[in-house]
């Protein structure tokens, strides 16, 4: 929502209560994903729940305005590996950085698996942007022989997730740095030529109905 208040300190005040909304929503929703209330939000921004009203209109375009963020982030990461020399760098990289940061952010990592597809028109636009990163970057990948030909690029989205569930097994604890292991020896994994062909008809991007 504009800012209607014409006096140069409330314009002040108001960018700074945006500037601290956002942060404070993008902290809530890392550590406790999409499900946090306008209440909490509002009290670690320092600000009242009127304030986020005026500011965003709901709680859920301030929501949608952080994960858009987020995404931009990761277009940001993907244009960079785009343009690294040895197209396997970039294509590991984004894979790294992909699983970062669904790690970091619970709420992102909802976002980026909700098969009801994105929730706003500015999301679908980011969504599909990062799908056709990812899809260049599995091209330059296979061009150069790198890649093994049998991986596509949802194969690359889906093995990304795969850190998400692996701290502990059987009493085993991975360790902070994890999910980094898991990401390396699933890209020895993916790497040409491969041994074992691969079964199935492979993932497909989802369509709602």
């Amino acid at each position: 929502m504009p800012d209607l208040d014409p006096t140069p300190g409330g314009r002040a005040d108001a960018r700074r209560n945006r500037r601290q909304l956002i942060a404070a929503t993008r902290e809530a929703i890392a550590s406790r994903g999409l499900d946090v209330s306008a209440l909490d939000i509002a009290t670690a921004a320092g600000v009242g729940v009127g304030t986020l009203y005026r500011r965003f209109g709901t709680k859920e375009a301030l929501l949608n305005s952080v994960v858009l963020g987020l995404y931009d982030e990761l277009c940001d990461v993907a244009q960079d590996c785009m343009e690294r020399a040895d197209p396997w760098d970039g294509l590991a990289e984004f894979m790294m950085e992909l699983a970062g940061a669904n790690r970091d952010s619970r709420g992102l990592a909802e976002v980026t698996a909700d098969l009801e597809g994105p929730s706003s028109a500015e999301l679908a636009q980011r969504t599909a942007a990062l799908q056709d990163a990812v899809a260049r970057l599995t091209e330059h990948a296979h061009a150069a022989g790198a890649l093994r030909a049998d991986v596509t690029w949802q194969d690359i989205l889906i093995c990304s997730r795969a850190p998400l569930d692996a701290d502990h097994c059987l009493g085993v604890d991975a360790g902070p740095d994890g999910w980094r292991r898991v990401i390396t020896i699933m890209l020895d994994g993916i790497r040409a030529p491969g041994r074992t062909p691969l079964t199935g008809s492979g993932p497909q991007v989802y369509r709602p109905a």
